[in-house]
This record gives C-alpha cells, structure tokens and sequence, in this order.
C-alpha cells in the first residue's frame, strides 16, 4: 500500500502507518527542524511537508544499523537544502545581495530579510539583537524571518 511506510526488520518487513509514523516521531523531527530554523511556525510547514513525502514510502534497513528517526532526519535535511544553501551565502559580514546575487533567494529579499535572515543563522544574533539593530520589534523581527523563509521555499520550487 502506498500510503504506508516499509521498515525492514532483521526477519521481517513491517509496515508502519504514516499516522503511527508521525504519533512517535513527528515531535522529536519538529524539535530538530525548529533547532535548524528558529521559528517554531516554519518548522511546523517544513513537518508538513516532509510528511506529506512520505507517501511515496521509506525504507529503513534496521540490521545496518539505521533507524526511522534517522531516516525522518535525512528527509528533513534533504528538505531544508535550499534552506542551508542560502545561510552558506551569508558568510561575509557585509551580507546585503542585489538581485545579482549568486544566491537566487537572497538575491529576492529585501535588505531587511538578508540581514534578519543572515543575522540569526549565520551570524547567531538573536531576535533581541536584531531588534535592537533594526530599531524594532521582536515581532516584526520574527516577521521578517517568516518573509525570508517564504522566499526561499517559493525561490526553490516549493
């Protein structure tokens, strides 16, 4: 059945139910993708959307040694590339893109979003930090992050 996902044990195949799947790991795969990406409602879409995948199947080889949360993992680290392809573009401390950028979705944000965007996740500011920098909110601060991510889905075909 497609809608289910196949994890093979040392005798057996057994099929796991994405519902079982997501009931025992969606809360630890949550964790780990809001500890990538800082914002709690991102990480949620991001969930969502590495659930929804998981229609096509996953196949977990327990006798090398691998798990279903490893598996979960690697899909949400294949999922958030574009998101860390776009941090790695950050690393000069002048991290303001024009549309020329080689970056696409940096190249789209504004220099608010490249600053905020950059900020937290190259150069580890927090949100209070960059309020402070930007004269504002923290708020519109984590706003502006939503912004960011949005582009980078949406520059990525997502």
């Amino acid at each position: 059945m497609n809608s289910r996902i196949q994890a093979t044990t040392n005798t057996q195949n057994k099929l796991i139910p994405p519902r079982e799947l997501y009931d025992d790991y969606g809360a630890m795969l949550l964790g780990y993708i809001v500890g990538v990406v800082n914002d709690r409602h991102v990480a949620g879409q991001y969930l969502v959307e590495i659930f929804k995948d998981l229609s096509n199947g996953l196949s977990v080889n327990q006798e090398k040694g691998s798990s279903v949360f490893v598996q979960l993992q690697l899909l949400a680290r294949k999922k958030l590339e574009p998101f860390f392809e776009t941090a790695k573009n950050c690393s000069t401390t002048d991290f303001v893109y024009d549309a020329q950028s080689k970056n696409r979705s940096i190249g789209l944000m504004t220099p608010d979003q490249q600053t905020v965007f950059c900020g937290m996740h190259y150069h580890g500011k927090s949100v209070n930090i960059l309020a402070l920098e930007l004269n504002k909110s923290g708020d519109e601060i984590r706003k502006i992050l939503k912004e960011s991510f949005t582009i980078i889905r949406n520059s990525n075909g997502r």
